[in-house]
């Protein structure tokens, strides 16, 4: 699963409960749920099909996305990425900071209930690009762009 879904727009407790009643209406299971770093937002973590179809009807990742927003929750589309993780110190720690280096926020972390893995858990994290590849020759066309526009002022 590599998608989250985020929600909103009333406070966390209203959100998580919203959340909760909605799939269960739908009979959708959640695989996981927490608070986003962003309060109110709560990202949940359901099933969906791999490869991922946004136009499959019967994907339950969609029907969620449907359920919520039925629910006029404002469903967004999240990237996670998830890791089986040791039960150690610092692992959790080695993760995020990895993620960092690369050029990742953490925006939530989800831990699913069973990883199947001895001394383990699967933690699917929310992430967003900080950085943009490439971004020192579009920082220059854009400044250069806004640059000739300024130049056009009286």
């Amino acid at each position: 699963m590599h998608q989250q879904i985020k929600a909103s727009p009333d406070n966390t407790a209203d959100n998580v409960r919203r959340i909760v009643n909605a799939l269960a209406r739908e009979g959708i299971n959640i695989e996981a749920i927490a608070p986003d770093f962003d309060p109110p937002h709560v990202r949940v973590l359901v099933a969906h099909n791999d490869p991922y179809d946004p136009g499959d009807k019967n994907d339950t990742f969609n029907r969620a996305l449907a359920a919520l927003q039925d629910e006029g929750l404002q469903p967004e589309i999240k990237s996670s990425l998830p890791v089986m993780v040791p039960n150690k110190p610092a692992a959790l720690k080695t993760v995020m900071d990895r993620l960092a280096r690369q050029g990742y926020k953490v925006e939530s972390v989800l831990v699913l209930p069973e990883s199947g893995q001895q001394g383990a858990a699967l933690v699917n994290f929310g992430v967003s690009r900080t950085t943009v590849e490439g971004w020192d020759a579009e920082a220059d066309n854009v400044r250069e762009l806004i640059e000739n526009e300024l130049s056009l002022l009286p």
